[in-house]
């Protein structure tokens, strides 16, 4: 399992896998950014565990906040910029990535994925109209890329799901659902990282 930062390490697993990666890091990787700004509750699934948290998105910005062991864990993507923040509060401590460090892509190399997205028809999400999508095919190193995503009606990913297999081979049943979804600008402080934090070294893994 990659690392992406000494702390939140399943948030870590969550971020290293596709789709979950997608998800996380702004799907328009792979498909269609959401055409409005919004804010909802958040459950991530990996292997059974549970993380419930927030998210907040805006045109390519999106933060995290997630509950893990009852501490508060903030990661704040800036697709805008290509970077990747994991903020610990308690601490005030945070980590940088580049987006392809976060992606566990080698800098420098391109990063061309080869995807194909096929509809499945209709379903209803947390009480939102949704079109179900399968996407399938393979990412930039080669990985599988293979996952189901519900987007809303203007691109919001309402859930997706994902079963992958990380570098021992084993496998990893990955999921998350939005609830509470609210339309709407963002504070544009909420994708920054707050004045008094000390940046730390990203923790690296053999």
């Amino acid at each position: 399992m990659r690392h992406l930062a000494p702390f939140a390490t399943m948030a870590a697993m969550l971020l290293a896998a596709p789709p979950a990666a997608a998800q996380l890091l702004g799907l328009e990787q792979y498909l269609s950014p959401p055409s409005v700004d919004y804010a909802a509750d958040v459950s991530m699934t990996a292997d059974g565990d549970t993380i419930d948290g927030k998210i907040m998105r805006a045109a390519g910005k999106e933060r995290r906040e997630l509950t893990i062991e009852g501490d508060i864990e903030i990661i704040i993507i800036r697709l805008d910029r290509h970077l990747v923040w994991s903020l610990a509060p308690d601490d005030k401590l945070y980590v940088e990535s580049s987006l392809e460090e976060a992606l566990g892509r080698a800098p420098g190399k391109p990063h061309e994925s080869q995807l194909t997205a096929t509809t499945l028809g209709s379903d209803t999400v947390a009480g939102q109209h949704a079109t179900k999508k399968r996407l399938s095919g393979k990412d930039a190193d080669g990985s599988p890329l293979e996952g189901t995503v519900w987007l809303s009606d203007e691109g919001i990913i309402l859930r997706a799901e994902s079963d992958i297999l990380d570098e021992s081979g084993k496998h990893h049943s990955l999921s998350m659902e939005l609830r509470n979804l609210q339309i709407g600008p963002q504070n544009a402080a909420l994708f920054e990282v707050p004045a008094g934090y000390k940046r730390v070294a990203r923790a690296r893994t053999g």
